[in-house]
């Protein structure tokens, strides 16, 4: 079956650029620009994309300016694509890192991906289509080797104008016809879907891939701001310098960005991932040379980094901790911490507590978590009350951490009082306690202020009550709110309503939340509602497996369940990802 080709998201560099020397370790990049497709023959043609070539001209500024030795193809025709792979494949047996950037056409066909050269046809013949098209997989397999490979791959583009809101009922329009290809046996002409499809790598390979698009969605060439390179590789570019980042994190912002850049058009572009990757991978080891520069001509500025009092309640700490870090160097928010800074007394805490940004050192995150509350901020109050309870030295410790949860939920910071209800609930003895009837006030209080998670709880703190937090979840659910689509696949899938459940975890999971990955794959392997489907499971199995930060218990479920579709599909030979619980 034919199926849609998904944009995936690959570093393209130009050979008309000098390539930077390597650091030791060796980090590479190719990168591939197609902007200006040629007109080949008569009638439809592939049509031209205007950003491509700005699109790898960023990267791989980004890339250089972190030690990557990069080489940039613009406009590749098919043997200039495929004079650059070959040659850039000799140059890495001993990379630590190496990076493949693509932007332009691509599709899908017989069950194998092509990249589209500027000089390709629209129509071929099925036994000249390695003549005239870039197989991927080929190309994926050249590149693979004994160190880190990252492939992001952008090729699923729209040309023209988009369509402003959902409300305006408009449609993105594809960037070209569909490529046609000739059967050789029949003579028949097979139209093609743009996108490309998932692949295996083999067992043990240290590989990533972040595809610019979901599946059937097409990627945008530009969404503003800004206007001259695609929301992806602006996403790229800006996150990839963040230094001490795992991959899957940086993953997981760019992913997050790219969503936030397009959710005003319709249909929103979501990356999505493959990542067979250990913790404590880094595309950047330290601050990037323009950083350094910057450090040496001045001090750290001491600009007000910009953070909301929802953003903070909402939005998870590892994707706002990028978000600042693109933004401020370590160097600057250290600078804003010395000048008493609250909010970024409480970011390095965090950094120093998790590792990003700046080495994990529990140490020096609890001095300066001791900093963040001392200001009185709620935010700080309940990340050094989470600290302690999680990292106590001794029973004063587990004292200390309950007073703060508490002092941070009495400035009315509906994050705090969801944390200290869990904490009240969890140590009481049984429902009629003085302790559990404290937890479920919070978390009235923390629903009331519009925290989805709390009418989770009180689901199953009051089930006499369930039906109208269920009814106040779905009218959050209907204002755009996700993380109540995601609280509401949750109560759903463990009610065992399923058909109520699987239109809400779709939701959650094109949003991001990385347990309705699992959920989705779970429905898709079972058949929730309607026949069972392997290939959506295998999708969204590899979806929740790649973010590295799922519930403990989907976790296994996920990880049981690759190894059952292997063994089902005969492809216990395909790589395997373990690493996906966050706790």
């Amino acid at each position: 079956m034919i199926r849609k080709f998904i944009a995936l998201m690959v570093l393209a560099a130009s050979c008309m650029f000098a390539a930077v020397p390597a650091q030791a370790g060796g980090k590479h990049a190719l990168l591939i620009g197609n902007s200006s497709y040629q007109q080949v023959g008569t009638g439809e043609q592939w049509s031209s994309l205007p950003n491509p070539a700005n699109d790898v001209d960023m990267v791989a500024a980004s890339l250089r300016s972190i030690g990557f030795a990069v080489t940039v193809v613009p406009d590749g025709t098919w043997a200039q694509m495929r004079s650059a792979v070959d040659g850039f494949s000799r140059s890495i047996d001993d990379a630590d890192i190496v990076v493949f950037y693509y932007a332009g056409h691509g599709f899908e066909y017989g069950r194998r991906n092509y990249l589209v050269p500027v000089d390709a046809p629209l129509q071929a013949s099925a036994d000249e289509i390695d003549r005239v098209f870039i197989e991927f997989e080929a190309l994926a397999d050249r590149l693979t080797h004994d160190g880190t490979t990252i492939f992001m791959l952008d090729a699923c583009r729209t040309a023209g104008d988009v369509g402003p809101s959902a409300s305006a009922g408009n449609q993105v329009t594809r960037s070209a016809p569909a490529p046609v290809i000739i059967e050789p046996a029949t003579r028949e002409a097979v139209s093609v879907s743009a996108g490309i499809r998932e692949f295996d790598f083999e067992p043990g390979a240290r590989v990533a891939v972040l595809y610019s698009t979901g599946r059937g969605i097409p990627a945008y060439d530009a969404a503003p701001p800004p206007e001259n390179v695609s929301p992806f590789a602006y996403e790229v570019a800006t996150k990839v310098t963040v230094p001490k980042v795992d991959v899957s994190l940086v993953f997981n912002s760019i992913r997050q960005g790219v969503y936030e850049r397009t959710e005003g058009f319709w249909p929103p572009q979501v990356p999505f991932t493959y990542n067979s990757l250990s913790p404590n991978t880094f595309l950047a080891d330290a601050i990037s040379t323009a950083d350094v520069a910057a450090q040496a001509d001045a001090p750290p500025a001491q600009r007000p980094i910009e953070l909301s009092l929802e953003d903070l309640a909402r939005i998870d700490e590892p994707i706002l901790i990028m978000r600042v870090l693109a933004e401020h160097s370590v160097a600057e928010i250290e600078a804003l911490v010395a000048a008493g800074d609250p909010l970024a007394t409480y970011l390095l805490g965090y950094m120093q507590h998790f590792g990003m940004g700046v080495e994990k050192d529990l140490d020096a995150a609890r001095a300066t978590l001791e900093k963040a509350a001392a200001h009185g901020t709620p935010y700080g109050q309940l990340e050094l009350a989470y600290f302690l309870r999680v990292n106590a030295l001794d029973e004063a410790d587990k004292a200390r951490s309950l007073e703060l949860y508490k002092a941070a939920a009495d400035q009315n910071y509906a994050k705090a009082r969801g944390h200290y209800s869990r904490v009240l609930i969890g140590a009481a003895e049984h429902r009629g306690t003085p302790e559990y009837l404290e937890g479920v006030r919070q978390q009235r209080l923390a629903a009331e202020a519009g925290y989805a998670y709390a009418y989770y709880g009180l689901f199953y703190a009051i089930p006499e009550e369930g039906e109208a937090f269920v009814t106040a979840l779905k009218e959050m659910a209907q204002e755009g709110r996700a993380d109540a689509d995601q609280q509401l696949c949750n109560i759903f899938v463990r009610e065992a309503r399923f058909a109520e459940a699987v239109p809400h975890c779709e939701v959650a999971a094109k949003a991001g939340y990385p347990d309705a990955f699992a959920q989705m794959a779970l429905s898709a392997n079972n058949g929730w509602v309607g026949p069972r489907s392997i290939e959506d499971a295998r999708f969204w199995m590899r979806q929740a497996l790649s973010r590295g930060d799922l519930e403990a218990g989907l976790c296994a479920q996920m990880v049981s369940m690759q190894y059952e579709l292997a063994v089902e599909t005969n492809t216990l030979d395909a790589a395997r990802i373990l690493n996906c619980s966050r706790s």
